[in-house]
């Protein structure tokens, strides 16, 4: 019985103290602005870390308004995940106010940036030859884009007042091309590594993990892409949210019903008439909305012009439909081939 407690008493203390460095392990706890980043961020952790989205599922970050939960944990936070460009732009003053000491990685840096606005709902009878946006340059190489909200509203008004789309601002979509989460497992490898040096290494094999997964996505997404014609490749969104997926597999976006890049914009009478006639023009069979987002004025565009309206699409965030990253590329480059197909 001695010899079994003095086997058994060393045996029960390293238990204790591995549950104990696990325990102690998850209590850092990383929020991420949005279920993608979120989800591409618990990857990279495997486990390590407590990642959780401020966000939940379905949720529009051009319309969410935080609560005084979601300010509570971000004060609580050991880090904080934002896309950056000033999508985060919903948070208001809540950094400043309750997480000014809590770190903040932008984890966009080292992508190259497409602009907004690169298609106007004027000319609607020109052939279009799927022209790409020039891009902007490499976040962080020489490119900024904050204030980005500020900058657009002021030149939104400008360009309303002249008649004409403002051009250049920065879209932050940029997780709507698979090949950049390769850039953002990367960069949150980063940022694990220097809140958790010990397990540097392992943050880092699991990006490059992550990253063969997005590779094989890439791939399959590509042959899915395959089935539609070239010249089929046309479509028309709710707001700019598709430039990175059009610019990567080959699609040209013809109009947006609602211009610039968030879901609250407005569209006066002859830009609803331009689409309209744009789509009846380009023959367009299928005008796509997100799930999050009112679709009564692509419904309206499509009883007018004969199109059909998929409202099935994900933009900001991930859902039951699609719990990860994965499930909703995979998800919305099928809904989109079938529509076009």
């Amino acid at each position: 019985m001695k010899t079994l407690r003095r086997i058994l008493l060393p045996l029960v203390g390293t238990l204790m103290l591995s549950a104990s460095l696990v325990m102690s392990q998850t209590e850092i706890t990383v929020i991420a602005t949005t279920s993608i980043l979120a989800d591409v961020a618990q990857n990279v952790s495997g486990g390590l870390l407590n990642v959780e989205s401020l966000l939940p599922f379905d949720a529009d970050t051009h319309a969410y308004e935080p609560s005084v939960d979601d300010a509570a944990r971000v004060a609580e936070a050991d880090l904080l995940l934002v896309v950056g460009m000033d999508y985060e732009h919903f948070l208001g003053g809540l950094l400043e106010t309750v997480g000014e000491d809590v770190p903040v990685a932008m984890i966009s840096n080292g992508i190259e940036i497409l602009p907004y606005g690169e298609h106007d709902h004027e000319g609607e009878e020109a052939e279009h030859e799927h022209e790409q946006a020039e891009p902007l340059g490499v976040l962080g190489d020489g490119l900024t884009c904050e204030d980005d909200h500020e900058h657009e509203a002021e030149a939104t008004a400008e360009a309303e007042h002249e008649g004409e789309h403002d051009h250049g601002t920065c879209d932050p979509h940029v997780w709507m091309n698979p090949l950049n989460m390769m850039m953002w497992a990367s960069n949150i490898a980063e940022a694990f590594a220097a809140l958790d040096p010990a397990h540097a290494d392992t943050y880092r094999d699991n990006a490059l993990d992550y990253a063969a997964q997005i590779e094989a996505l890439n791939l399959e997404l590509s042959q899915m892409v395959a089935e539609i014609p070239e010249e089929q490749r046309v479509l028309i969104t709710n707001h700019e949210f598709m430039a990175y997926f059009a610019a990567h597999y080959g699609f040209e976006i013809a109009a947006t019903v609602l211009p610039g890049g968030t879901t609250g914009a407005e569209i006066n009478p002859q830009e609803l008439a331009d689409v309209i006639a744009l789509v009846q023009a380009e023959g367009v069979p299928a005008i796509f909305a997100e799930v999050s987002a009112n679709p009564e004025l692509a419904q309206l565009i499509a009883s007018e012009s004969g199109a059909a309206v998929v409202s099935t699409l994900y933009s900001e965030s991930l859902s039951a439909s699609a719990p990860t990253y994965l499930d909703f590329m995979r998800l919305n480059t099928r809904t989109i081939v079938d529509a076009l197909r």
